[in-house]
């Protein structure tokens, strides 16, 4: 097997140096992709090379409920590998996924609340379903260090940001609307190539593996953020992500994996573009917004009702979990509410919805 790279060596040399610089904890934002694996590896093969732990290392997983089920899987079983092989090697990397709050939910903000799913223009999800579960944990220390795979190579884009929020320090950046937390890059300067570089010829840890990431990754060019790196920022022009993502006018991943023999995900491949279209029906959206303007307002009760028979349905047909049952308990508490509310009154032929609540 190939040594490793000696981009690698370099960025292992930098991660021991930063670890041992002080007592600040420090956080791994960590998402399946090849970009968090290769960052994790480098973390993982850093640690094996130091004598004295002072501090532990927490690996963040945000499960938003609607992450593409294949992803999810892969996930929860390396995070299962990586805890007993971090046990075996004495490597002191901790591992917790986290989920949104269930008010902040997907299905319970366009099923319970009637919350059309996003877009361009209205994108609610990524700050609810990803951004928050991470910072809320994160903003209970005083000042923290997040580990995150950023590259400056990976588009204009990124490059603009990274510009925008560099520090002294090549490998840190400034975190958006926080002046105690910073972003530490250690694949910053990595290449597209350099990244697969590292997941395969880095043995350890053997729980991420190459071969497994590549095929479910290798139609994915990007990652959904799980941490604020920039104002702004967001998932909405990533190729992969959560499976409902209506932000992106054709989900060409997902439509590549059933192609390549994922079928399972056939029928939520089709509930998404079913959803994608019903969002805009006029005649399942309130003429009133909930601050009591007029204009295109939420999805009216009966469109949601036919959501999540859709939704079931889908379920069924796929044989995968997709809504769980607290999250169905609420929606009925949603529709109940807006049932008896005073400003809400249905007609056979119209409706109007809520001006107020």
């Amino acid at each position: 097997m190939q040594k490793t790279p000696k981009k690698d060596k370099e960025v292992i040399n930098v991660i021991i140096q930063e670890y041992q610089k002080n007592d600040l904890p420090w956080y791994i934002g960590y998402s399946g992709g090849k970009d968090s694996s290769s960052m994790l590896k480098l973390v993982f093969n850093a640690l094996k090379r130091i004598e004295y732990f002072h501090k532990p290392i927490t690996v963040l997983y945000c499960d938003t409920g609607v992450e593409n089920p294949i992803v999810t899987t892969y996930v929860y079983e390396t995070f299962e590998k990586l805890k007993k092989e971090c046990k075996q090697l004495n490597i002191p990397l901790l591992f917790t996924i986290l989920k949104p709050k269930l008010e902040d939910r997907f299905f319970v903000k366009v099923i319970g609340r009637g919350y059309p799913t996003p877009t361009n223009i209205f994108r609610w999800c990524t700050d609810k379903l990803r951004i928050n579960p991470v910072k809320e944990l994160i903003d209970k220390d005083v000042k923290a260090v997040i580990l995150l795979g950023v590259r400056s190579s990976e588009s204009e884009q990124r490059d603009r940001t990274i510009s925008k929020h560099k520090t002294d320090n090549e490998y840190y950046l400034k975190q958006s609307g926080s002046s105690s937390n910073i972003i530490f890059s250690p694949i910053i300067n990595h290449a597209l190539e350099d990244v697969w570089l590292t997941l395969r010829y880095n043995e350890l840890p053997k729980s991420i593996d190459f071969n497994q990431i590549r095929m479910i990754y290798k139609d994915a060019e990007s990652e959904c953020p799980v941490y604020r790196e920039s104002k702004g920022s967001s998932c909405g022009n990533s190729r992969f992500g959560c499976w409902t993502c209506t932000v992106v006018r054709k989900d060409k991943s997902m439509g590549n994996m059933i192609e390549n023999g994922y079928s399972e995900l056939k029928e939520l491949f089709e509930f998404r573009n079913w959803i994608a279209e019903f969002r805009d029906n006029i005649k399942y959206r309130c003429s009133y917004r909930r601050n009591g303007a007029k204009g295109l307002g939420p999805i009216t009760l009966e469109g949601r009702k036919i959501i999540l028979d859709k939704l079931l349905k889908t379920e069924q047909l796929s044989g995968l979990n997709l809504i769980p049952q607290e999250e169905i308990n609420r929606i009925y508490e949603l529709w109940e509410i807006d049932e008896i509310n005073v400003n809400y009154q249905e007609k056979r032929l119209t409706t109007t919805c809520i001006k107020h609540g």
